[in-house]
């Protein structure tokens, strides 16, 4: 199976975990912290990996993918700040639009990773298509700090990513996968410092759990396996600029999953259907596949 293929599969799973989240989930961050060690603690799962090929590289191969971990914990954090602003609508496709940008220009300068014109050209119309599927107008008034943290977790991510991608690079993808979510873990521990995360984790942990549907679980696991998945293609592709650039495809995927659901669940849906809207969605969709065809004809 090729990278565009698992790509396609990874952001099809996103977007299921999205709408699942969406459904089950919605309510305000109120510690970001508490978030970000829950998802990194859950990183300690891919340790079941282990026995599939799993092997010791130099030192210096490992610190690098624990680094590469533990800045993806402090990027979920700044992601959830950024969202505890109450500018959801706004900050996931200011992020969607500029990370790919990011890893881009990371990939450019430490990977030496070069797009050839044809790749140039499908990467600038899926962003170009990302953008403008995932853009929401909002009456509110726009928050600074909002922007300023999303830009910092954006450039987190950017950089976790790319170092990934030269971890993969230099080992397994199974050894390097591994050290990076205990990478993220570490990170979870260093989030743990603080007297109020910790405080925060053991009131959120006696909360009563409402989430532990055969509905949740199946969100969480699609949602863990799409992580994989991407990781994975970052691993075999050529570019991780690309299959970052790719994840307008998870916009697509959610619009049509919301639509087809928005019937019966009409709280899905975060804009009201106008004419207008329609065009900018199919304009969006239109934009994203047609570069994907520039990519891969």
């Amino acid at each position: 199976m090729t990278w565009p293929i698992i790509t396609i599969i990874a952001y099809l799973l996103n977007a299921i975990a999205i709408t699942i989240d969406k459904f089950l989930l919605a309510k305000k961050i109120t510690n970001p912290a508490v978030y970000a060690i829950f998802i990194s603690t859950l990183s300690l799962l891919a340790l079941v990996l282990i026995p599939f090929g799993f092997h010791l590289y130099s030192l210096n191969q490992i610190l690098i993918a624990l680094v590469a971990g533990l800045i993806f914990t402090f990027a979920l954090l700044y992601m959830f700040k950024a969202l505890g602003q109450n500018e959801a609508s706004r900050i996931t496709p200011f992020m969607g639009g500029f990370q790919p940008i990011f890893v881009f220009i990371l990939a450019f300068i430490f990977l030496n990773e070069i797009l050839i014109p044809q790749q140039l050209i499908a990467f600038i119309i899926i962003i170009l298509g990302t953008v403008i599927i995932s853009w929401q107008n909002n009456s509110k008034a726009t928050q600074k700090k909002a922007y300023l943290f999303a830009i910092i977790a954006t450039l987190l991510f950017a950089i976790s990513y790319t170092i990934n991608k030269y971890s993969f690079t230099n080992q397994d993808f199974i050894s390097g996968f591994v050290w990076t979510r205990i990478g993220a873990f570490i990170g979870a521990l260093i989030l743990l410092v603080p007297t109020k995360n910790r405080l925060d984790i053991k009131i959120e942990l006696k909360k009563p759990k409402k989430q532990t549907s055969i509905l949740f679980i199946f969100g969480q696991t699609a949602g863990a396996l799409s992580f994989i998945l991407i990781n994975y293609a970052i691993a075999i592709s050529s570019s991780v600029a690309l299959v970052n650039a790719l994840q307008g495809l998870q916009y697509v995927f959610l619009l049509i999953i919301i639509f087809s659901l928005s019937w019966k669940f009409p709280k899905l849906l975060e804009e009201k259907i106008t004419p207008l809207i329609v065009i900018k969605k199919i304009t969006a969709t239109a934009l994203i596949i047609g570069g994907l065809f520039i990519l891969f004809i």
